[in-house]
């Protein structure tokens, strides 16, 4: 089980924020944030998280007198999470003038398309529903609860993080002497393997051999910044605490040798100024900059420019990359780096479908760090046609899954790995395991056949989502192998999909695979190859309902090699692509509202 000194921690966090939820933000303990910020990719995705914050104030969800300013990336080149921390900080200035540089401020990464993870592409990671919390947290109160202890050891500056990462932590002994540095950057390391190494940012630390890892938390110079370096690297750098019998607080273990990786980071006013004003030098912004590989590693007197060459990462290397990249360094060389080691905490991402089925419904640990629970908020129907309606004892006994925000019949059954959201059914339905299911319905009113359950099979992934379609909504499930991988690319006739080739189920859903890659490629696209995020493979239907029934029918004509009588181009056929081009979020947003209050009202 967790740490109990991170578990208890945490309890006190989240009880203190739900203490403050629907009243003044500094009614707590202590002072709260002065300003929150959160990004988005485009005006579209503005306009989306415009409407749920404004739901969840409505609500009294969060903290009241909170100014939170949700800001858009301008139209053009994707900026990357760097691009938009310059724009957040233009507005930012622009709106508070130079009373900016009293406040605190939380910096709130939540744009993209989320295409690990399609269940949050059109409302937002930032708002996805964590089962947790009454009325039921989502990852925004999670972000606004989990930095606020740092609150009384930092002065004005601006604090970053992105929207689909937990820390769990306990800072131990109030007297001990760390803080957030006035001037320069802060960052927050967390002792690692050295294989997660290899998949974030790293830091050299100074004296290595001289870190009191039995600290909860302390303060340490940074030399140097390595993003996702290689094992070579690591320790040709001196990045490796090679030590086997370091001790760390709690239960916090690291096999073998160690690493710090990184997390969030806070930056003083002093780099919010310059920031700003190179912002209003050289905007627009045309490249992608990312905050994390382009402002840190720029810190500490053993940086140098070559990684500003380094370009594998980056989606779309246009001309103006370099040159850019060259000019941040510059503007920030010097610039000290410090740290705060948690020798007690871990970092959990959730932006894939594994990881956000691991956590939600295997790691006990976490669970028990965050108090997350396997049923919450929900409302458990009485069948009807069965006699057993004890629905405690049916969902202890018989569902090994997480279930939140939903509705559904008590002798429904969801299995081992599956998580389960914003889900309304009348009749039983019994989930496989390892499976995803969010926002889909399966009411009889809405379907011509007669059923009397339904069963979804093992390893799925279902997202039903209303579009707009000649000039009517109508509605399309997303749906795939959790292994699949959306955002990969080849040839249609070798792409996997529901383990299968693109090519097999072309054929057994009697697709025009030459047409469909045409079509998922678009007219300015001359390769040969597609992706699952592009082929228009998703049929529409005039009812969640039917959608919902449709899926399942093809998943098991796909699994089963079945080509008797599915014939997908009966239907109209979209892409994942286009589906965020034609979303009817305030629909969706509706359903969610209506589902909500069904449960209220029975709860």
């Amino acid at each position: 089980m967790g740490d109990p000194g991170i578990t208890t921690f945490m309890k006190n966090v989240l009880s203190n924020y739900s203490s403050i939820r629907g009243k003044d933000k500094d009614s707590g303990h202590a002072k709260f944030w002065d300003v929150v910020v959160i990004t988005t990719a485009d005006e579209d995705q503005k306009e989306i998280f415009d409407a749920q914050l404004k739901d969840k104030l409505d609500r009294k969800e969060v903290p009241l007198n909170l100014p939170i300013h949700i800001i858009s990336d301008p139209p053009g080149t994707k900026l990357g999470n760097g691009g938009s921390t310059l724009t957040a900080l233009d507005f930012l200035h622009t709106e508070y003038g130079d009373g900016l540089y009293d406040y605190r401020v939380l910096l709130l990464h939540a744009g993209g398309q989320s295409k690990r993870m399609p269940s949050a592409s059109i409302l937002g990671k930032i708002f996805s529903a964590i089962p947790t919390g009454n009325p039921l947290y989502q990852m925004l109160d999670f972000k606004l609860a989990m930095y606020w202890p740092f609150l009384p050891r930092m002065p004005a500056g601006v604090f970053l993080s992105c929207a689909d990462d937990f820390l769990v932590y306990n800072l131990g002994d109030e007297t001990l002497p760390w803080k957030f540095e006035e001037t320069g950057f802060t960052a927050l390391a967390h002792p690692s393997s050295i294989q997660i190494g290899t998949q974030h940012g790293v830091y050299v630390l100074e004296n290595p051999e001289n870190i009191d890892t039995s600290k909860h938390i302390l303060n340490q110079k940074c030399i140097e910044v390595l993003q996702k370096p290689s094992e070579t690297v690591m320790y040709k750098k001196d990045a490796v605490i090679k030590d086997k019998t370091l001790k760390f607080p709690g239960d916090i273990k690291v096999k073998g040798h160690v690493a710090y990786t990184d997390s969030s980071f806070f930056f003083g006013m002093d780099v919010t100024k310059k920031l700003i004003g190179f912002y209003k030098e050289n905007s627009p912004i045309t490249c992608e900059i990312d905050a994390y590989g382009d402002f840190l590693q720029a810190l500490g007197p053993n940086a140098t420019i070559d990684y500003t060459s380094h370009i594998p990462n980056v989606s779309n290397p246009t001309t103006s990359l370099i040159p850019t990249r060259e000019k941040i360094f510059n503007l920030l060389k010097r610039t000290n780096i410090s740290l705060l080691l948690m020798n007690s905490s871990r970092f959990i991402h959730i932006g894939t479908t594994k990881e956000f089925s691991q956590h939600f419904c295997f790691d006990k640990q976490f669970q028990e760090e965050v108090g997350l629970e396997m049923d919450v908020f929900n409302n458990w129907v009485e069948n009807r046609e069965s006699k057993d309606c004890s629905k405690k004892m049916k969902f202890s006994d018989v569902n090994q899954g997480c279930v939140m925000h939903s509705c559904l019949t008590s002798d429904s059954t969801v299995s081992p790995g599956t998580v389960v959201e914003y889900f309304h059914a009348d009749i039983p339905v019994n989930i496989g395991q390892n499976s995803i299911i969010s926002n889909c319905a399966l009411l009889t009113s809405e379907v011509s056949e007669s059923l009397e359950q339904c069963d979804v099979p093992h390893d799925i992934f279902l997202h039903t989502v209303p579009v707009f379609h000649n000039g009517s909504t109508m509605y399309v499930t997303i749906f795939f192998h959790v292994n699949d991988n959306l955002k990969k690319q080849a040839p249609p006739k070798d792409l996997i999909f529901l383990q299968r080739t693109l090519g097999d189920v072309s054929s057994i859903c009697k697709l025009d695979i030459q047409k469909l890659a045409n079509k998922g490629r678009g007219d300015e696209d001359n390769s040969q190859k597609l992706s699952l995020w592009t082929a228009p493979i998703y049929p529409l239907e005039k009812t969640m309902s039917k959608s919902f029934l449709l899926s399942l029918k093809t998943i098991t004509k796909i699994r089963t090699e079945n080509k008797s009588d599915l014939n997908l181009n009966d239907y109209p056929l979209v892409s994942i692509a286009e589906i965020l081009k034609i979303k009817d979020f305030e629909t969706m947003l509706s359903l969610r509202s209506k589902l909500n209050r069904n449960i209220c009202d029975n709860q």
